[in-house]
């Protein structure tokens, strides 16, 4: 085992974790000339370009797509996988997300765990290899950076198109002791173009709510309008109180404003946030024939409604592997008449992914409306005495003295899909609450300490395999 003085890079690991938070490095949809997403998520590639080049890495840019960071020169390539776009900071923080604060020796804000906090790690255990002359002349060790993890992964695919993939890696985006299973990834589009009774007493003018299909919507909004505002409202209100909803309900002439409040979590727990479109949409629903767009509200309430285990689409499954099937309607937009819901569903390891595509798209016929399927990445899955998982599991149970808690499977999707012999490895320890894309996210001085401890460890187990 490598030991790793704390007190060594401290200091600067918590100073180098506040600059990269201060970039608000969220896909903003603009795209410019070597920018695909937008000018703060290159901000954040470029902080992290000028820090490994501070620490005497070698760096190679690829087109604001990704940054790839060399360590060494020799020809067994050995990766590590972060990614610096965060997804948006959302309501609900006590902190301005992206200001770090540091309380109870607790680092505040976007992007602590999900996944700058790891790439600080990552960095700075490629240091301590370094300069204590740990990497042999034949090896190298790599940080691949992406700036898309959080949408579309075109960052890894134009990596992956151009570079050569490491031998062995570990996504630094989990959980300890590792996850050795991903679930099957779905995203597709619900597409409604609304038709409305014009002689319908309540009109639907607005409705929003949630960040991204991979994050549990925290608000929901909607407006109508009708000439019985205040009726409308406490038909609203108490439909609200009857379901045991957190809405705030109010009127302004003819028009009826409504905020739903959820709980925001990662998609791939579901279980445990409060879904805001989910109930918005049956506040809507309730209303009836009354609605002039009723018949969209009830086809939601029907086959998707709060149902994260997609049993009302007619997709739930299991399998002892990975456990349940989880679905996540993540957000929902209106635009002249046209209504787009984008969801996600992730499916056990053993099962088919034509099972699932078949599934909704019939679902979708029943709501008459549109399916897109906009991306789908298969299930992956090691043995538990794969070479990595064994090794990387002995890196943290050196350093932690865990014997008890074991490799895992998760719902999330991370860079170990788009690698050979990868697998996701912290900075998540058990029992920890999943703070990723919840507000107030941060993560423990000492988390980081020992997180670095590990990576560490895990290199020097993979450099002597």
């Amino acid at each position: 085992m490598i030991k790793y003085n704390y007190d060594t890079y401290q200091e600067e690991i918590i100073r180098d974790l506040c600059e990269l938070i201060a970039i608000p490095s969220v896909n903003n949809d603009n795209p410019k000339p070597d920018m695909p997403f937008g000018e703060d998520v290159e901000r954040g590639f470029q902080w992290v370009k000028e820090k490994a080049l501070e620490m005497g890495f070698e760096v190679t840019e690829f087109d604001g797509y990704a940054l790839q960071i060399d360590i060494g020169s020799g020809q067994h390539v050995i990766g590590m996988l972060c990614h610096v776009d965060v997804v948006p900071g959302g309501d609900g923080w006590e902190t301005d997300p992206f200001k770090a604060e540091i309380k109870d020796n607790l680092v505040y804000g976007r992007g602590t765990v999900d996944d700058k906090g790891p790439l600080v790690c990552c960095l700075y255990a490629a240091k301590f290899m370094r300069d204590n002359k740990l990497i042999p002349d034949d090896t190298r060790l790599r940080i691949v950076v992406g700036g898309d993890e959080e949408r579309e992964w075109k960052d890894i695919a134009y990596y992956c198109k151009h570079a050569e993939a490491p031998e062995i890696s570990f996504a630094a985006d989990g959980k300890f002791p590792l996850v050795f299973g991903e679930k099957g990834l779905i995203d597709f589009d619900y597409l409604w173009h609304l038709t409305r009774d014009t002689d319908a007493p309540i009109q639907l003018e607005k409705l929003s709510g949630g960040m991204a299909r991979n994050s549990v919507p925290a608000s929901a909004d909607f407006v109508l309008r009708t000439e019985n505002a205040e009726a409308v409202a406490n038909e609203i209100k108490a439909e609200a109180e009857k379901m045991g909803y957190d809405a705030e309900v109010n009127t302004d002439n003819c028009f009826v404003n409504v905020h739903v409040k959820g709980i925001g979590c990662h998609a791939m727990v579901p279980e445990r946030g409060i879904n805001a479109v989910s109930r918005a949409m049956h506040l809507l629903s309730a209303l009836g024939e009354k609605l002039d767009c009723h018949s969209f509200a009830a086809s939601y309430e029907k086959y998707i409604a709060d149902d994260y285990t997609g049993g009302l689409l007619g997709c739930a499954c299991s399998d002892k592997e990975s456990g349940a099937l989880t679905f996540n309607p993540g957000k929902i937009t209106l635009e002249n008449n046209d209504v787009k819901i984008l969801a996600g569903i992730r499916y056990p390891v053993s099962k088919k992914y034509e099972t699932f595509a078949t599934c909704i798209k019939a679902v979708a016929e029943k709501m008459h409306c549109e399916c897109k399927i906009i991306d789908h990445m298969s299930p992956i899955y090691f043995k538990r005495d794969d070479e990595v998982v064994v090794l990387l599991e002995k890196a943290y149970r050196d350093v932690t003295g865990d014997d008890v808690n074991q490799p895992f499977t998760v719902g999330a999707a991370t860079f170990a899909r788009t690698m050979p012999n990868t697998v996701a490895f912290g900075p998540i320890f058990p029992e920890q609450e999943e703070m990723s894309h919840l507000p107030n996210e941060f993560i423990s001085i000492e988390d980081l300490n020992k997180t670095t401890e590990i990576y560490i460890n895990a290199l020097h187990n993979l450099i002597t395999r």
